[in-house]
């Protein structure tokens, strides 16, 4: 179900809300990526035992996207977007002030936060690009990216400021409880309606009858494994491999943070002009090169370079794979919820994984298991299916008098 209106502009009222609350999202793992290191210090964690707390997160993530998303999707957006902007508030938090067995519950706090955000979000999204057939994830995902690059410069200089990364996260908190009253009171995503109602309660069901929605699922666990990799252990990466200050991981971050967004700007108008497919591929393969050079480089001057690239090319694979359910005759919050599930389940396997190869055989392996993911995104180029923004002369049709949906 979508927004009707005849001039266009309910459904970019409805987007701004939308923008918002991905936005702080994007401030909260900016500010996480930097203080980091220094929540391992203060509660005495190994990068392993960090590992296991980031796999509750992204367990609860993937049980609230399977099993609860499928039954909240009958209430509006203003409700639901709400909901998980405040459930991240309360895990930074926990998170930031908690210390022992407390921590676990902070994390499973967030992960709830993070899996209602996630699927919603994009749910609200996709919706409006399937009705006015023009890029909406890419601009949305892209405001992610700006949210993480305020988080992070914010958290860097705040760190030469000598504040306390219990303080960071508690401003984080702050930031996020007033998007969430924002969106809750937001006029446009009140008017905005809710995905329709469905029978199924579990989303991954759908992949049982719609076969064609698997490839861009690996496709946005592929993406999400690379991009959650770069939230949690690149700037732990730089500052104990390379030694890099604080302040320089927060840049180094912001820089890859920066160039997803405009990747993602730009992969706008290029899955009009080549296809979501030809899109993967481009990605995939650009991401995989950039990867291996962060991995094997002694510089962080090199390094950072390789985040900017990285950041470009990951940028479009999962707002493509995501575009791919237009493809289908599936509904999209299902669809949605069932690929996000996907995306986080690489996390439970992750975390953990890099936070053994941290231990075991240094920071340096989790950047090559960084790099090994990107192949999953060339695949989805490959194999994956043509959706409708396929068609190359769709920008005219669509510009043509008439040839608008509403």
């Amino acid at each position: 179900m979508a927004v009707q209106d005849p001039d266009g502009n309910a459904p970019r009222r409805a987007l701004v809300p939308l923008f918002a609350a991905y936005s702080v999202f994007g401030v909260y793992w900016g500010v996480w990526v930097v203080v980091f290191a220094d929540f391992l210090r203060a509660n005495a964690l190994t990068e392993g035992n960090a590992g296991l707390q980031l796999g509750l997160l992204a367990v609860v993530s993937i049980l609230t996207m399977t099993l609860v998303s499928p039954r909240l999707q009958r209430f509006p957006l203003a409700v639901t977007v709400p909901i998980g902007l405040l459930a991240m508030a309360l895990g930074a938090m926990i998170v930031g002030h908690a210390s022992g067995g407390w921590l676990a519950l902070g994390f499973g706090v967030l992960g709830i936060g993070n899996g209602m955000i996630d699927v919603f979000v994009n749910v609200g999204g996709q919706m409006i690009e399937a009705s006015s057939r023009r890029p909406v994830l890419q601009y949305l995902h892209a405001s992610y990216n700006v949210g993480g690059i305020v988080g992070a410069l914010g958290a860097g200089l705040a760190t030469l400021g000598g504040v306390d990364f219990r303080a960071r996260l508690s401003v984080t908190a702050a930031v996020l409880t007033v998007t969430a009253i924002w969106t809750a009171v937001s006029p446009p995503l009140r008017a905005q309606p809710g995905p329709s109602a469905t029978e199924t309660k579990i989303s991954l069901s759908i992949f049982l009858r719609s076969r064609s929605l698997v490839v861009p699922a690996i496709v946005v666990l592929s993406a999400f494994f690379v991009e959650g990799s770069m939230d949690i252990w690149s700037v732990i990466y730089l500052r104990r491999t390379l030694e890099a200050s604080a302040l320089a991981g927060g840049i180094a971050f912001a820089i890859f943070s920066l160039a997803m967004a405009f990747g993602r700007i730009t992969a706008g108008r290029v899955l009009f002009g080549f296809g979501y497919r030809a899109t993967l591929r481009i990605s995939g393969a650009g991401s995989l090169v950039a990867g291996l050079t962060a991995a094997i480089t002694q510089s962080t001057v090199i390094a950072g370079i390789a985040f900017l690239f990285l950041g470009f090319f990951i940028a479009s694979a999962a707002p493509a794979a995501f575009g791919m359910i237009a493809g289908t005759d599936e509904d999209p919050a299902l669809a949605v919820a069932a690929m996000t599930t996907v995306g986080y389940s690489g996390f439970v396997v992750g975390p953990p994984l890099m936070g053994l190869l941290a231990e075991r055989a240094g920071l340096r392996a989790t950047m090559a298991v960084l790099v090994a993911m990107s192949l999953g995104v060339v695949a989805g180029g490959v194999f994956g299916h043509s959706a409708p923004l396929e068609d190359r002369d769709l920008p005219e049709r669509l510009d043509r008098p008439g040839g608008r949906e509403a």
